[in-house]
């Protein structure tokens, strides 16, 4: 599951919080918190090594995957070209805060350490976890994990989780092509990823494989829009994301990046998500 996406240490958020505000300029945040309409760009914030979500496509310097064609529907509704700044997933989160970012759309979970610095739109994803591993490991709980080395990427809910699973020697690594190099390389036994991404990551690498882990989707989990806090934007943005489950953009998409069938599978199980109803 957040499967992305990813928890900021709680006291990593408040340290760039007060660092943020003994030095951010106040008009660039008031600019960034005003109204998302008016014809000027959408700077959405992005960690671009989260396929199928965000990733740059290959032999160019465009960015591709679910979060990207999400931006650029908002963008499209609100009137604004959409401009991507693409970080390490840490930076996202006081980017946003300092102003020089509109949102983020990366894979990011509405946490409640989030929530003390930024405003979220409703989960519009609920993803599933997944560990990848490679051939013949066997791996299918976390408690299999135990005694071993398994790695995330650095500031997700994936590294939260690796944790207080115990027993786990947890490594945190930039992004999370460089945990699945390491699992390659035996450097680590596995990794803790969003099942949509390792999916991916398996097609690409035959010696490895994935495990679905049977685990409750909670709010930490989904993927959610950070705006800057008490952005009156918030309502605005959820409407835009209903109209796309609503009208059929949003599958459309899934099957653009997931296969028709995956596609499928995944709405007809986020159709029996309790969490999902609300």
């Amino acid at each position: 599951m957040e499967l992305r996406k990813k928890l900021l240490a709680g006291l990593a958020i408040g340290l760039s919080a007060l660092l943020i505000a003994g030095c951010g300029g106040s008009d660039t945040k008031k600019e960034a918190a005003k109204g998302a309409e008016g014809g000027k760009k959408l700077v959405v914030a992005i960690n671009a090594t989260f396929p199928p979500f965000e990733s740059v496509k290959e032999g160019t310097k465009d960015y591709t995957g679910i979060d990207i064609e999400i931006a650029k529907y908002i963008g499209k509704k609100l009137g604004r070209p959409v401009e991507f700044q693409d970080m390490k997933f840490a930076s996202l989160v006081p980017t946003l805060q300092s102003g020089r970012a509109d949102m983020i759309i990366s894979g990011i979970s509405p946490t409640a350490k989030r929530k003390e610095v930024v405003s979220f739109s409703k989960p519009y994803y609920f993803p599933m976890k997944a560990l990848i591993f490679k051939k013949g490991a066997g791996f299918k709980s976390l408690a299999d994990l135990k005694g071993k080395k398994a790695g995330a990427s650095m500031g997700t809910t994936y590294v939260k989780e690796l944790k207080e699973a115990g027993g786990i020697e947890v490594t945190e690594l930039d992004n999370t092509p460089l945990v699945v190099q390491d699992i390659k390389n035996s450097r680590l036994d596995a990794g803790l990823f969003d099942s949509a991404q390792a999916s991916v990551f398996v097609k690409e690498n035959s010696e490895l494989e994935m495990a679905i882990l049977d685990l409750p989707v909670v709010n930490d989990d989904t993927f959610a829009i950070a705006l800057p806090k008490d952005s009156k934007d918030v309502a605005k943005i959820n409407d835009i994301l209903k109209e796309m489950k609503s009208n059929g953009e949003f599958h459309k998409i899934l099957v653009q990046y997931l296969g028709e069938a995956a596609a499928k599978q995944y709405e007809a199980a986020e159709a029996k998500l309790d969490i999902a109803k609300q």
